[in-house]
């Protein structure tokens, strides 16, 4: 039978934990896809999105952002990152819902006009909540779908010495024909980029930056001009086209997870857990606020039209929802600690039920002194959770258990390692007012804030490590 479970010198002694044919996080924070957990219009924010080609190749790779609720696509485009070349992007709130913009040369398929590009609600019109407006909160999808190894497309692409790229409508042109026909154009996708989001109010004065997770190994071949490339207007590559077993790192283990049937589960398996757990800070008399982000990103694979575990509820389009409930206790900073009462969290879905509903939740976190008060001021994906008195300060851990009588078993498997839990990223950002101060006789702004992503724990059922 084969070992789904090597311990970790065996794994160091075989060629590391991110084998070339397997997807994995990698911890280094490079990869061939980038999951960026938020980006949101709201309260005064805007979201700076950047990503990074550190290697010496032309990078194929597929921008895409999702509405919070469902992940429905709202924008993608193809981009086309220069050897060392750094993409970046703004998204403001325009008089209906999201608009990009980019100052930024790179090529990119369709060209990025300069009065921008107003996101879309093409995807999800069906729902009860289908106004444009729902694209202000969601998230982001990088997908690398190879690299350019046509000389004279890698030319095009690459920035001169006046900063731009030779030829990029030779690149919008390819994009959409030679680049999907012609198969030496373009190889395997290799990895090499990061990414990360800038959060910032500059009214407010705040601002808070986000990496992306980054998997690797996500898409793999003995054919080194096997690609992902799809041309513009399409809604592949996504996460559904990962083509490798898994490899998670737990501990001081390794784990192989490998559902050839449903791929997708091998994504999931990668950022399966049993809880998350993260600080938080509500103190009124500094005007203290904690948002927590907490992102699904393969949910939508799971309740889109029926549902499959771990998830509970598929998508209702009348109530536009898909709820699954959690465990949430808190602790303050002397180890005092409460559990809410049901029914703490508003708006509520289900009478008695504490529950999560979108792809992305933005859990606002209050005390009964600062009851309403969000830091990224999330319309469609907000949740509150209501503190008790005296609990200003603390640390909360929201788990995801199996033993709650649900419909569906809050299981992973395929056949021979199970995962409980389910498939999150995220953070948590706090911001503080300290109002204004005078320095050398000047009156400046006193206001600050931060993020910590989500520690995480594992629940993993395997064969027994091999001696």
């Amino acid at each position: 039978m084969k070992k789904k479970l090597l311990v970790a010198a065996m794994a160091a002694g075989l060629g590391a934990v991110g084998t070339a044919h397997a997807v994995h996080v990698n911890h280094d924070g490079t990869g061939q896809v980038l999951l960026y957990p938020y980006y949101t219009v709201q309260n005064g924010f805007d979201t700076y999105v950047h990503v990074v080609n550190t290697t010496n190749r032309v990078k194929a790779v597929k921008v895409r952002f999702l509405e919070g609720k469902n992940s429905q696509e709202v924008l993608d485009f193809n981009l086309y990152l220069s050897p060392y070349d750094e993409w970046a992007a703004t998204l403001s709130r325009s008089a209906n819902g999201t608009i990009i913009t980019s100052a930024d040369t790179s090529c990119t398929a369709p060209a990025l006009p300069a009065a921008g590009v107003e996101f879309r609600n093409t995807e999800y019109r069906g729902d009860s909540v289908n106004s444009v407006a729902r694209t202000r909160e969601g998230h982001i999808e990088i997908i690398e779908m190879g690299e350019v190894d046509s000389p004279d497309h890698a030319t095009a692409a690459t920035h001169t010495s006046a900063g731009v790229p030779a030829n990029c409508a030779l690149i919008r042109t390819a994009a959409n024909g030679v680049f999907n026909t012609v198969t030496t154009l373009i190889t395997l996708p290799r990895g090499g980029l990061y990414g990360y989001a800038t959060l910032i109010n500059v009214n407010a004065g705040v601002a808070t930056s986000v990496d992306a997770v980054a998997l690797d190994g996500f898409f793999d071949s003995i054919d080194s001009y096997a690609d992902l490339h799809s041309q513009t207007g399409s809604l592949s590559p996504s996460l559904e086209s990962v083509n490798t077993e898994a490899t998670i790192l737990s501990g001081v283990n390794t784990y192989t997870f490998d559902n050839s049937v449903r791929p997708i589960d091998n994504v999931s398996a990668l950022l399966m857990h049993s809880a998350i757990m993260n600080d938080y800070v509500v103190a009124p008399e500094i005007a203290a606020m904690t948002d927590w982000v907490i992102s699904f990103p393969t949910k939508r694979a799971y309740v889109n039209g029926g549902v499959r575990a771990p998830f509970q509820e598929a998508w209702s389009t009348s109530r536009s929802a898909s709820c699954d409930p959690i465990t949430p206790v808190y602790y303050d900073r002397e180890e005092r600690t409460q559990t809410p009462a049901e029914g703490d969290f508003s708006p509520t879905e289900e009478p008695g039920a504490i529950t999560l509903c979108n792809e992305v939740n933005t859990l606002s976190i209050v005390s009964p002194a600062t009851a309403g008060a969000k830091v990224f001021g999330a319309a469609f994906t907000n949740k509150e959770l209501a503190l008790d008195s005296g609990f200003n300060a603390g640390w909360l851990r929201i788990g995801f258990p199996n033993d709650l009588g649900l419909t569906r078993a809050r299981v992973l498997t395929d056949g021979d390692v199970s995962l409980t839990g389910l498939p999150v990223i995220g953070f948590a950002a706090m911001s503080f007012e300290n109002g204004t101060l005078t320095v050398d006789g000047v009156n400046v702004l006193s206001n600050y804030m931060g993020s910590t992503v989500h520690k995480a724990e594992r629940t993993i059922v395997a064969p027994t490590p091999l001696p």
